[in-house]
């Protein structure tokens, strides 16, 4: 029993189940340091972490050690996490009217959100550098942005693996899956090289559960829970049929998004690859569609919808069309519907968001890499005077 006023109390009013000690993810690094301290392998070792599980981040965590930092500052880590979580939120949102301000206030105070502060999740230290570099980049002289934000993805992908997904937004041009291609080459390279051996480990160590995650495993699991008992196992046994299954899901909508390219942008705005909250939301859409088609993730990854979704409301937010509303309520009402038990309902609601971000983010992608502009011949990187009008519009 929790004591009235507590922090478990707190988390338990937006559907969170607090654990005890709290901050659950972050005694993952601080115990860790801890049992390496003692002379013994995190990777291996469970008797250090009050949950009896193993480290599964890169090893450049354990390196906060060095800066004195062991289990007893725990509460330290989380809390500034959690702040530069909120400057990164304050910095993203741009909020103008009523309407906005409450779309925005009810996904902040969403379960997957809560999940990640509670959980001290040091997702919330890869979002928060993924919105600070990008608007630290874009100040830069245009000669060295696409250099600062492949060092900005790198970094990213040796604190967490996932961030990897970010590589498209180099993707403005058809040169620009050269280097798309080379960031992702050079992070992947960056990943092996500063976590050696750990690297078997890290993949290994790293859960793919049902409950308090989403993505195509859990999706697909609720789904065939109606069907002969059989094929539930094949899904839970196999779970690369789900992501199988999703990226074919994932490759049909593009590809009817496509066709009816002008029906799409009725809802959604055009993706801007020349701002940095453009940059940002689309780098939001690609990690949470990578972490979908993997299988599982825990709920606290849905952070990164609200890059999308702070897209969204500045679009609202300069008088564009009514029914942007349509897909940030929907987005919204996916937040905050997230619970540990997936009825069938949700998980439908979970793959039509899985459907809408394909759609828009591949769209954006393939008209970017067939279509010729004015940027593919200007020199550098340059902002046409079409993106420019693009910029203005959210159109």
């Amino acid at each position: 029993m929790h004591r009235h006023g507590s922090l478990p109390s707190a988390f338990r009013v937006f559907r969170v189940d607090s654990t005890s000690p709290s901050f659950a993810d972050t005694r993952t690094v601080t115990n860790s340091i801890d049992c390496l301290l003692s002379g013994q392998d995190p990777y291996t070792v469970r008797s250090f972490d009050f949950l009896n599980r193993v480290y599964n981040y890169p090893p450049l965590w354990l390196g906060l050690r060095y800066f004195g930092v062991t289990g007893r500052s725990t509460n330290l880590m989380a809390a500034i996490m959690a702040v530069s979580f909120i400057i990164a939120l304050l910095l993203l949102f741009s909020v103008r009217s009523w309407l906005s301000a409450i779309l925005v206030f009810l996904a902040l105070i969403s379960r997957p959100i809560m999940f990640a502060i509670e959980r001290g999740n040091i997702d919330l230290v890869v979002f928060s550098l993924l919105v600070f570099g990008f608007f630290l980049v874009k100040r830069q002289r245009e000669e060295i942005r696409t250099l600062g934000e492949a060092v900005l993805i790198v970094i990213l992908v040796v604190l967490k693996l996932f961030p990897i997904a970010a590589v498209v937004v180099f993707i403005r041009n058809r040169r620009g899956l050269i280097t798309s291609l080379a960031v992702a080459i050079l992070s992947v390279a960056a990943f092996l090289i500063t976590s050696g051996q750990k690297a078997v480990l890290i993949l290994r160590n790293t859960p793919q559960e049902r409950y308090f995650s989403y993505g195509a495993y859990p999706a697909l699991a609720a789904i065939v829970v109606r069907l002969p008992a059989a094929i539930g196992r094949i899904v839970d046994d196999h779970h690369g049929i789900a992501s199988v299954l999703s990226i074919l899901v994932a490759c049909l909508s593009v590809a009817v998004a496509t066709t009816y390219r002008q029906r799409l942008y009725e809802f959604l705005p055009e993706l801007d690859f020349d701002t940095s909250p453009g940059r940002i939301a689309i780098s939001g859409l690609a990690i949470y569609l990578f972490s979908f088609v993997s299988g599982a993730s825990y709920e606290y990854r849905l952070i990164f919808l609200l890059a999308p979704l702070a897209f969204l409301v500045d679009c609202i937010g300069r008088g564009e069309r009514p029914r942007l509303l349509v897909p940030c309520v929907m987005l919204v009402l996916f937040l905050l519907t997230r619970s540990e038990h997936h009825r069938v309902p949700n998980e439908l609601l979970d793959i039509a968001v899985f459907i809408g971000a394909s759609a828009w983010l591949g769209t954006a992608l393939i008209a970017n890499i067939t279509v010729t502009t004015a940027r593919d011949t200007a020199a550098g990187s340059r902002p046409s005077r079409m993106t420019a009008i693009r910029v203005n519009t959210c159109q």
